[in-house]
This record gives structure tokens, sequence and C-alpha cells, in this order.
């Protein structure tokens, strides 16, 4: 049987990231320093990453390309496991690059690794990157 890695939210993220000093939080930066050096391992899923853009960029006002640096960076930790890390980190750098949203970001980047598969999307915005769109 498979060991089973524990999950980290969206609000310790985003409390890390935005440098909460909140003495409730105190062990927070431990935490993080655990997981950057891969003494402890927690899994990040995919829509928990997608909440925590959301939350950056809504609420905290923080610009796109800035949320893609630093998550970029976050990615780097080797206590971090993330399942298609290949594809996040080119969407990180494709929101970064480009003033698109960041699900168009996603599928470019899925895209990108599938070139044969096909994108029905009524965006021509795609069709600047070569994929295979069609309309429905």
């Amino acid at each position: 049987m498979e060991q089973m890695i524990p999950l980290i939210d969206t609000n310790v993220i985003v409390r890390f990231l935005i440098g909460d000093e909140d003495p409730k939080y105190k062990n927070l930066y431990n935490f993080f320093m655990l997981l950057e050096q891969g003494k402890i391992q927690v899994e990040l899923k995919l829509i928990v990453l997608f909440q925590v853009i959301f939350v950056l960029t809504s609420f905290y006002k923080i610009p796109g390309p800035r949320v893609a640096e630093v998550l970029s960076d976050l990615l780097k930790y080797r206590g971090i496991k993330i399942k298609e890390k290949k594809t996040v980190k080119r969407m990180l750098f494709l929101w970064k690059e480009h003033s698109l949203d960041i699900v168009d970001c996603y599928l470019l980047a899925l895209l990108e690794t599938e070139p044969q598969n096909v994108l029905y999307s009524y965006d021509k915005d795609f069709d600047k990157f070569g994929l295979n769109r069609k309309e429905p």
C-alpha cells in the first residue's frame, strides 16, 4: 500500500506567502523551512493551487506575474509534491510572460505536452501558440 502524504490547504500557503506575523501562526515559518529542506512532505492539490492564485490576486490584489514568481519558487521546495509539476511550472511561466487567464495558461501547458490533442474553444488567443484549436 502506498504511503499517504499529508495534504496542504490554501490558508496555510496564503498565510506564509503574505508574511502573516500573527502569533497564532508562529510555527508556520519553521514548517515551510522543513518543507524547503524536504524534511517533511505535503501534497499540493491542483485545486488548492488555483485557489491560492485566486485569493492572492483577488483578495490581496497581488499582480499575477508576482504570484507566478512566488509560486514557482515555492514549487522548488523539496517537500512540496504536486502532480503534473512540469505542466504547472510551465503554466506559471506562461502566466507570468503573457497576459492570459491562468486556466488558459494551464490548457496551453497541457497541450504543449500533447500537441496531437484538440482544444475546443472560441478563444482565438490560443491560435497565437500554434495549437490545434477548433470551434464546436
